[in-house]
């Protein structure tokens, strides 16, 4: 009986004892569990906002700089109100054309009114001036500024004008710097005068010349010389030609007195020696011939030439003979001409009737090379032309030609 009232006891008893240590281990799973819920707080759930950078700054250094403060309200980047009108890129003024053009460019549109040039007609004069002396291009460009007043290039122009005037009268003369090429004096460079097709030209110039005349009813001529310049105003010449009398052998020389190219004016006098075939007799024909080149166009050269052939035989007969040319350089491609002579024999009267023959010849020049430099060394000319008599007595064997020939300067 005691026993059993001994076991309940016993059990009662350690359920007490038992009791504080089974609240105590729920207090720890507790604390545990709260522990758990504040590292998640720190950590942040999904969707919630995360730490805040504080929390993991290590301890401030001396040496870190402070961060960039924050922008205040009154520090907004937004544009005021007051800031709205410097902030405006609308554009308000609808008339206002704007002209994003370059003035120097060159605009290829036609003329906007009278005395005005294009771009097109001003490259056009800038190639035609490629090739011509300075004097000659001077002239064309106040030519074309007469043309056209109102050139949009006239600064341009004006420029290369006073570059041209300065080329001209400059002092210097070719090769007095060596390794250079200096500008030379006007009136020291060639005049490129043109060369008469049935005639002596004024232009003492190293070149070669040759010709074909076939003519009715029966004639044939024809005529080659070289000319070598020893200076730039002398020169000596030898060939063959055709004269009145049949084929000659001939040599001379000439000099001229005044060779201007600024002027555009040539005086010349020479002689020239001649060997006659057929009859076989000596000739001696001084001579003295005028040029002047007249600003039209590409130049129009006149020429005019007279000469007094004295016949070295047994009866002594002095002759007359003149001759006239005139050639206008359309460009520089192209010349048209005109030539006239005129030979008269037995001018002392008497019994023997006056000779007289009159001829004409007109035709064109073509440049087949334009040449090089100022002096256009190399320059080749072909001629085609016709002549015929307007007066002739005693002499009826000609009745007109046809006539090819060319030149080229040395």
């Amino acid at each position: 009986m005691r026993s059993l009232i001994g076991i309940p006891l016993l059990i009662a008893f350690g359920l007490v004892s038992a009791t504080p240590a089974w609240a105590k281990g729920k207090d720890d799973k507790k604390d545990s569990s709260e522990e758990e819920e504040d590292e998640d707080d720190k950590l942040g759930a999904p969707g919630e906002e995360g730490p805040s950078e504080d929390d993991f700054r290590e301890e401030k250094d001396d040496d870190d700089t402070p961060p960039p403060a924050r922008l205040d309200e009154g520090d907004s980047e937004e544009p005021t109100e007051d800031d709205s009108d410097d902030l405006d890129f609308s554009d308000t003024d609808e008339d206002d054309d704007l002209d994003f053009r370059d003035d120097s460019e060159q605009e290829t549109v036609a003329a906007r009114g009278p005395g005005e040039d294009t771009a097109q007609l001003y490259r056009d004069q800038q190639k035609k001036c490629q090739d011509m002396n300075p004097d000659e291009e001077q002239i064309a460009w106040e030519e074309y500024l007469k043309k056209y007043p109102k050139s949009i290039f006239r600064d341009r122009i004006e420029t290369r004008m006073e570059e041209l005037s300065n080329l001209m009268f400059s002092e210097r003369v070719e090769g007095s710097d060596k390794g250079a090429n200096p500008e030379r004096d006007a009136a020291l460079r060639e005049l490129n005068f043109a060369t008469p097709m049935s005639f002596r030209s004024v232009d003492p110039r190293s070149k070669i010349t040759a010709g074909v005349e076939l003519g009715l009813p029966n004639w044939f001529g024809g005529s080659l010389d070289l000319e070598w310049a020893l200076r730039r105003n002398w020169s000596v010449h030898g060939g063959l030609g055709r004269g009145f009398s049949g084929g000659e052998v001939q040599a001379g020389t000439k000099y001229s007195l005044v060779k201007s190219a600024r002027t555009g004016s040539v005086l010349t006098g020479g002689v020239d020696l001649y060997l006659n075939m057929g009859p076989a007799f000596l000739g001696l024909d001084p001579w003295v011939g005028y040029g002047q080149r007249i600003r039209v166009l590409d130049g129009l050269d006149l020429q005019l030439n007279l000469g007094l052939p004295l016949e070295l035989r047994e009866v002594f007969v002095p002759r007359l003979s003149t001759a006239f040319s005139a050639e206008l350089h359309a460009n520089e491609t192209v010349s048209v001409f005109l030539n006239t002579n005129i030979d008269a024999k037995y001018l002392g009267g008497g019994d023997t009737p006056t000779f007289e023959f009159m001829t004409g010849a007109i035709g064109l020049k073509f440049t087949a090379a334009k040449g090089k430099g100022v002096d256009r060394n190399g320059r080749m000319l072909i001629d085609v032309g016709a002549n015929a008599p307007y007066n002739h007595a005693y002499w009826g064997f000609y009745r007109g030609a046809i006539d090819v020939g060319g030149e080229y300067y040395l």
